[in-house]
């Protein structure tokens, strides 16, 4: 399967022959997308107000009195993707924008759409009405200037603080090609970064960029990993070839960038990766049920193997003529199991948790907090039950992948937490049940 699917599903028409003097036999075209829609621009949303005044005084170094300010570096956390999309409410209640706002910094850039183009990218409705797992997009006020290549409108600033955006640094930002490396001089891709990354086409990495803001006194730093990146991978193993890249030096950038930052005083919080194949958008469909309509050929199935929302499978499903089911199509149980290791153990705790105990940072467990949350056992300090059901619960936005507001405001105190934690700091937590309310 092609990484981050939900960003890329085509429509795909079925078209019946026609003889004359013959029987017309027509087949239901099937789609994940049953329908475009147009929808305004939401309102910006009003952050509840802080319960008292932060003191952040511990995050500066002795006799700086610059503007304490917050960089985030990462993927689709940081930079607000939900709905299946990037997109203008997405981006202004993303995990470090609401970490800002109970910081009360002074200024933290996020490279916002503008309001007339706040649909950004486009995003997805989780279709209720429809018989089988679907989604209606979102297509109306986009920011998308061009679809091939993918180019968005740029962003008007001078520099950002969430220097974050689909698929994260180190990979493109086209999402359909996201499990190719930086493809150096080829412009149809980094679409999302382009919008603030203004060396597109030369050899350089994005990371140039980064070294340059990172170093204009930037007291802390928000380190997050690539969930769409690796979901992609995930998602398309035959093309990706994971057992000869996770070695030593496919880590070795992350590892410098740490070590060398942290010298210089930077303070930094780190997050490991949640176990992304328990997510809704993995158990939509259920290889059992298919496997007792007994009419795929190709990929085998079998109990443990996870179903991709895509045309395909949604066609196995609604039909009793034999389909073709594609290595894009299916998880299998062993690509589960490698993967859920991989996660595990290489992600985690032989790179991102040793990183942390090497040069003694906070690392926010996203790992042992997802697993928490889709047990039905989280709770906010205000009392808010977080809901992992889904469609209709609190914390999976409708793609099934990426976090609500709501959501994202659990991850967000639950990095206050550790920023109070270690750098003694006194950071107000969200008052989620409030937040809630003014969405």
């Amino acid at each position: 399967m092609k990484p981050s699917t939900l960003y890329s599903l085509l429509i795909i028409s079925v078209l019946s022959a026609c003889k004359p003097d013959s029987v017309i036999i027509e087949e239901t075209p099937v789609s994940i997308i049953t329908e475009e829609i147009s929808l305004p621009v939401k309102d910006d949303i009003q952050l509840p107000p802080v319960a008292f005044t932060p003191d952040i005084e511990s995050l500066r170094q002795q006799g700086d009195t610059s503007a304490i300010r917050m960089v985030a570096l990462g993927g689709s956390f940081p930079s607000g993707s939900r709905n299946g999309g990037l997109y203008r409410e997405g981006q202004m209640t993303s995990i470090p924008q609401l970490i800002a706002h109970q910081m009360q910094l002074q200024s933290f850039i996020s490279p916002l759409f503008e309001k007339e183009q706040g649909n950004g990218s486009g995003y997805l409705i989780y279709d209720r009405k429809a018989s089988l797992p679907s989604w209606k997009k979102v297509t109306n006020q986009t920011a998308i200037i061009s679809q091939t290549p993918l180019v968005f409108t740029p962003f008007k600033g001078t520099h950002v603080d969430n220097i974050s955006w689909p698929e994260g640094p180190g990979t493109n930002s086209d999402s359909s090609n996201s499990y190719f490396y930086y493809p150096k001089g080829k412009e149809p891709y980094f679409s999302y970064l382009f919008r603030f990354y203004a060396d597109k086409g030369t050899n350089e990495t994005p990371f140039n960029y980064f070294a340059y803001t990172i170093q204009k006194k930037t007291h802390l730093l928000l380190h997050f990993e690539d969930l769409d990146s690796w979901i992609g991978w995930a998602c398309h193993t035959q093309n990706f070839a994971i057992q000869n890249r996770l070695h030593e030096g496919y880590f070795y950038p992350k590892h410098t960038f740490i070590r060398n930052y942290t010298k210089v005083g930077l303070k930094m919080v780190l997050y490991n990766m949640p176990d992304f194949l328990d997510f809704p958008y993995f158990h939509l469909y259920q290889a059992n049920q298919l496997m007792l309509k007994n009419n795929t050929t190709g990929q085998a199935l079998s109990n443990s193997a996870l179903l991709i929302p895509r045309d395909g499978i949604k066609k196995a499903f609604a039909s009793n003529q034999k389909t073709i089911l594609l290595d894009e199509d299916v998880i299998s149980a062993d690509e589960a199991k490698q993967f859920r290791i991989i996660i595990k153990d290489v992600l985690n705790t032989n790179t991102t948790e040793h990183f942390a105990k090497l040069y003694n940072l906070p690392i926010v467990d996203m790992y042992s907090l997802y697993k928490t949350i889709l047990a039905g056992k989280y709770h906010t300090e205000d009392g808010l039950f977080i809901d992992p059901s889904f469609p209709n619960g609190n914390f999976f936005s409708e793609d099934g992948i990426h976090p609500t507001a709501i959501g994202s405001a659990v991850i967000a105190n639950e990095t206050i937490k550790k920023i109070n934690e270690r750098y003694n700091t006194k950071i107000p937590l969200i008052n989620v049940t409030q937040l809630a309310k003014r969405l």
